[in-house]
């Protein structure tokens, strides 16, 4: 019985430390096919992440965005210039990356969005 419970020991201090190690970060840098369901109608683009640890920079369209993805949870905010609409404005977005695709919502101007993204191929 004392081996068994030496065993058991063991194998609850190394749980114990294995849970308490840090989880590896998602990657979410690389190129993105963005679908945006727009009060204008559907709209795609490609969005370049660079990703630096929680800091994300997205090139798209000829802007570049800046944000934080943190607990697969993605934050993005910069002045985005819609040749369509011929102006910039502040674009808001957040998203919920989730089995390998981006949800969310966001709003340039006074127009709300929502949208989702896989990764190019």
């Amino acid at each position: 019985m004392t081996i068994r419970a030496s065993a058991l020991g063991i194998f609850t201090a190394v749980g114990l430390l294995v849970s308490a190690l840090p989880t590896a970060a998602a990657d979410i840098g690389g190129k993105w096919d963005m679908v945006w369901d727009t009060e204008g109608g559907v709209r795609r683009t490609v969005w370049e992440i660079r990703q630096t640890g929680e800091k994300i920079t997205v090139e798209t369209g000829g802007s570049e965005l800046t944000g934080a993805f943190k607990d697969n949870r993605l934050t993005v905010e910069g002045r985005f210039y819609a040749a369509e609409a011929g102006y910039s404005a502040t674009l808001k977005l957040s998203a919920l990356l989730e089995n390998g695709e981006l949800k969310g919502s966001g709003s340039w101007d006074q127009y709300a969005m929502t949208f989702t993204g896989t990764r190019a191929e």
